[in-house]
């Protein structure tokens, strides 16, 4: 393979250091799935031989993919693509004890899919023309056969459209794994916000539009930082307490 110094690029032109060429040009490979998740990457030297640039280029551009969360060392055994850790993140805000007073994660289920019209406002959230179509998922969060959260979730039809021929069975506890595994989409980041809203009758919770709900929005990106998934999690205030430790 020739180096990327040589290979054009819309970079040339510019005071771009070479291991940044490396990095973004790793970053690709990485959305377009060039590497098994569960296999190291390869091996800085045989990265070098590749791309035809030193051993510390090619380190110093790993080294970068490190810090940006998409890549992760493991001692004695390689480098690896780094899957974030979504499933604990609702942690940050909700806290459900079970009877016994132990906290408990609460299993996702889908109960709807289908592909809607665009819909504006999202489709401006996600990025997307005015007139692409949406795949909508409708989801809950269980713990035991209590529903404590309801989910709506919208994702761009052109990137999803196979997961609305699927029956709601196939969908597992958790959705990012999946899209990869189905739609060859990877989450790589994401972004939460919190707040208070009225106005949303749910019939998952069995609430009204006069109830003061917990609203959760989450834009979820790739590893280009395009968005990809726009979702809005509802809930009952007493399931949720922030909590932050203060050194």
């Amino acid at each position: 393979m020739s180096s990327p110094a040589a290979t054009p690029s819309p970079l040339d032109g510019l005071n771009v250091p070479l291991y940044e060429r490396v990095r973004l040009a790793l970053q690709a490979r990485l959305a377009r799935h060039a590497w098994d998740i569960s296999e190291p990457i390869p091996t800085e030297q045989a990265l070098s031989r590749e791309f035809e640039v030193s051993i510390g280029t090619i380190r110093k551009a790993v080294e970068r993919l490190v810090k940006d969360g998409l890549l992760v060392k493991v001692q004695g055994k390689g480098t690896f693509i780094k899957r974030p850790d979504f499933h604990n993140s609702l942690l940050r805000f909700f806290r459900y004890r079970d009877a016994a007073g132990e906290h408990v994660v609460p299993v996702g289920v889908v109960k709807h899919v289908e592909t809607v019209a665009p819909v504006e406002s999202i489709n401006s959230r996600l990025g997307l023309d005015p007139a692409t179509s949406l795949i909508h998922l409708q989801r809950v969060r269980l713990v035991g056969q209590e529903v404590v959260l309801s989910e709506r979730i919208w994702l761009p039809e052109p990137l999803f459209s196979k997961l609305a021929a699927l029956p709601v069975e196939r969908f597992g506890n958790l959705l990012y794994p999946f899209y990869d595994e189905i739609c060859g989409q990877f989450v790589s980041s994401a972004v939460e916000s919190l707040s208070f809203a009225t106005g949303h009758a749910d019939p998952y919770l069995g609430t009204q539009a006069d109830q003061l709900l917990v609203r959760i929005e989450r834009v979820a990106r790739n590893i280009e930082g395009t968005p990809i998934e726009y979702r809005v999690s509802h809930g009952l205030p007493q399931n949720f307490r922030y909590e932050v430790r203060i050194n």
